[in-house]
C-alpha cells in the first residue's frame, strides 16, 4: 500500500510542476494538472514495478519511480497538447 503513495505523491510533485513550467497546463486548472500528474504516476509506476525483473508490487523500484515521473509527464503533456487549441472563455 506504500508503494502507491509514494509513486501518487511523485505524480503529485510532477502535476505541480507541469502546472508552474507549462502555462498551456493553465486551462486544465492547478487541481486538474495534479490529478493527471498523480494518474499518471501512479499507472507508470505500477508498470515500471511490474516489469522490473528483480523487483515485485510490493517493493519501490528504479524503473518504478522512472516510469512514475514519465507517465506524469505524458498525461500532462498530453493534456496540453489537446487543449492548446481550445479558446479559453
Amino acid at each position: 500500500m506504500a508503494i502507491f503513495v509514494v509513486y501518487t505523491f511523485i505524480g503529485l510533485v510532477i502535476g505541480v510542476l507541469s502546472f508552474v513550467a507549462m502555462p498551456a497546463t493553465r486551462q486544465v486548472g492547478l487541481w486538474g494538472s495534479v490529478l493527471l500528474g498523480m494518474a499518471g504516476g501512479t499507472l507508470g509506476g505500477l508498470i515500471g514495478s511490474a516489469i522490473a525483473p528483480t523487483h515485485m508490487l510490493a517493493s519501490l523500484s528504479p524503473m518504478g519511480i522512472v516510469l512514475a515521473v514519465v507517465g506524469a509527464l505524458l498525461f500532462s503533456v498530453g493534456t496540453m497538447l489537446v487543449t492548446r487549441n481550445r479558446p479559453v472563455t
